[in-house]
């Protein structure tokens, strides 16, 4: 047993629903169990504002403009779409995941993240800390890649994404 889950086992009978219930289901029900107990039908709230507020506008060429306002980046020099075309074109054929996740990632990747640090795509896919590539890999961590393969994997993504610490800028 890890020093995490000793530490989160006072929360195995916390009630249903309570975020300490829910980290200790993380670290200790089976994967598949997990995702499907809280991503069968996850909230999508933030997934969503951030799909209607930037992500769309930044995959509409006659609304880029407002993106790059509503981000609150000072001119579009900083925002890179040729980056975010690419990043959304290398993964057009990926069928595990939606087309909204796509573009996403292409938001992603043309806000800077690869850029930062030094990814590619495929290295993202195959890391076991892919929300935040500064710190060590966890032994018990799972790869997007992996994550992929499971029921449910593409919901544990879509709610983990506008999350990233990445976007604390």
């Amino acid at each position: 047993m890890t020093d995490a889950q000793k530490e989160v086992l006072k929360y195995k009978d916390y009630p249903e629903g309570s975020g300490s219930k829910r980290h200790y289901d993380s670290l200790f029900l089976p994967f598949q169990d997990y995702l499907v107990k809280y991503y069968t039908n996850p909230d999508l709230t933030s997934w969503e504002r951030w799909k209607n507020k930037y992500i769309e506008l930044a995959f509409d060429k006659k609304r880029h403009d407002e993106m790059i306002k509503n981000f609150g980046y000072a001119e579009k020099k900083y925002y890179d779409f040729v980056v975010q075309n690419k990043f959304y074109l290398e993964l057009i054929n990926e069928d595990r995941i939606g087309n909204d996740t796509k573009k996403f990632i292409g938001f992603l990747a043309g806000a800077g993240f690869f850029r930062k640090y030094n990814l590619t795509l495929k290295q993202w896919f195959d890391m076991k800390n892919w929300s935040n590539p500064n710190f060590e890999e966890a032994e018990d961590g799972k790869a997007i890649n992996e994550i992929l393969n499971y029921s449910y994997g593409e919901n544990y993504i879509k709610t983990s994404l506008p999350h990233l610490p990445f976007w604390n800028r």
